[in-house]
């Protein structure tokens, strides 16, 4: 008997929407831009990738299995229109930057369409391996009948970007962010108030009505103009039954918060919320690390705080526990030992100024930039909070509802020496740690822009 040269077909893959679909946050917060069909083939192979699988395996499914998923194209056969989707999809381009770098992959490696036959045949490209498999940590999970079910492209990534943050309960995003993260054109929307009916109410609406988590929005604006937002998340019984993946997640949850009832009991709580934390992040943080490192980057955040050292203690001291400042800056100290005589004569917050001096000459240029970052605020915060001191002067000084115009000057004058005294104290503060003053150019906004050209030239 002659032997069959006759590659077989790989086995048939059904389609359950209770399936899980896991991704790695690095995906959630890349940008690329598919059609509602496109992303709805993709999570479906998604949901096929087991967390025990070693390479990102070839599926095959029934092109019938994904009419009512996938949907169809007014005018157009659903076979056609399956194959049209199909084919196109080796030409579609996901962007991730990563560590400085921008990569762009294909989503699949194989995408066939079997005419004759009815199947389709996928298989993700195998560089994305590294975000679907193997993930122990920065992942989302969610079951795929929360995405399927949503009829705009733009509802299924918000809806991804708000899971990720769902045990946080919050995720503030600048509209430029989301405008990214959504790959939504420079040109399209640009009013918001188009943006926020066409993408934001969509969004709200369907995620709220089909999915398991639910969202409200604050609109945060600077000066008068709606610069980010900041969404509200909480879990939703949308869907009904859990399965046992989830029961698991819920008994997680229940400990965490079992945890930080006891936390409550012997203060720990109350420090982190007299830095300013949220209870939503103090949560996160207590089910997160060890309580003992916690405790100790507590302790160092106040110290600081004490000795004027931060501005923004509620973020400090997340980052501080994240990378834990106190354990490292104990091991410097063991390094390098402080005389004892010493240590009984001076107070220790002034030995901590001291040794954060002598700390600051060993850092590069980059590290400095990080850590003024991290204690201040990046350039947009730093605009931000300029805008707003500016603001806030000038409603001090206009007494009156109708002021006249000299009013107007004077308070424009109180309002722009309030900046310039805000960017002196920022001045000071980067040349104490050798950094050298902000370029012009950094400023985004046109007004303070020139109030900062004005300031650098009276410096000279």
């Amino acid at each position: 008997m002659k032997k069959s040269n006759v590659v077989q077909p790989y086995d048939l893959e059904s389609i359950n929407i209770k399936n899980w679909v896991t991704k790695s946050n690095i995906l959630i917060e890349s940008t690329y831009k598919l059609s509602l069909q496109e992303q709805r083939i993709l999570l479906i192979m998604a949901s096929k990738v087991q967390p025990n699988d070693e390479t990102l395996k070839t599926y095959r499914f029934r092109a019938k299995d994904f009419i009512e998923i996938v949907g169809n194209k007014k005018g157009t056969g659903f076979y056609s229109y399956l194959k049209e989707i199909v084919n196109g999809l080796q030409t579609k381009i996901l962007t991730i930057k990563e560590k400085g770098r921008q990569r762009n992959y294909n989503w699949v490696i194989t995408s066939i369409y079997e005419e004759n036959e009815g199947y389709i045949t996928l298989q993700f490209h195998p560089s994305l391996k590294y975000l679907f498999l193997e993930l122990k940590e920065k992942f989302t999970s969610y079951q795929l009948e929360n995405v399927v079910r949503l009829n705009s492209v733009y509802s299924i990534r918000i809806y991804e970007l708000l899971k990720q943050y769902e045990r946080l309960r919050k995720r503030e995003l600048t509209l430029e962010e989301l405008r990214h993260f959504l790959a939504i054109e420079p040109t399209k929307y640009k009013q918001y108030g188009h943006f926020k009916s066409k993408v934001l109410a969509v969004a709200q609406k369907e995620i709220n009505n089909k999915t398991d988590i639910h969202f409200e929005f604050v609109e945060i604006k600077t000066g008068r103009k709606v610069t980010s937002i900041e969404f509200i998340i909480t879990s939703s019984s949308a869907l009904n039954g859990t399965s046992s993946s989830k029961e698991t997640k819920l008994k997680s949850t229940q400990s965490s918060l079992d945890l930080l009832d006891n936390e409550k009991e012997n203060g720990l709580y109350h420090d982190l919320v007299s830095l300013g934390v949220k209870p939503e992040k103090i949560e996160w943080v207590l089910s997160e690390f060890a309580k003992e490192q916690v405790e100790r980057n507590v302790k160092y955040t106040q110290g600081r705080l004490v000795i004027g050292d931060i501005t923004h203690p509620h973020s400090y001291v997340i980052k501080a526990i994240q990378k834990d400042y106190a354990k490292v800056s104990q091991e410097s100290k063991v390094a390098t030992p402080k005389k004892s005589t010493r240590k009984e004569l001076v107070p220790d917050f002034m030995i901590e100024a001291e040794d954060k001096g002598k700390a600051l000459e060993n850092l590069t240029l980059k590290e400095k930039q990080e850590l003024f970052y991290e204690e201040n605020g990046n350039q947009i915060e730093f605009e931000k909070r300029l805008l707003q001191f500016q603001e806030l002067r000038k409603m001090l000084v206009l007494n009156s509802e109708e002021p006249n115009q000299e009013e107007l000057k004077k308070a424009q004058e109180a309002a722009v020496q309030e900046v310039l005294r805000n960017m002196n104290e920022d001045l000071r503060k980067r040349e104490e740690i050798g950094l050298k003053p902000r370029l012009i150019n950094d400023f985004e906004n046109k007004e303070l822009r020139e109030i900062y050209r004005t300031f650098l030239h009276k410096q000279v």
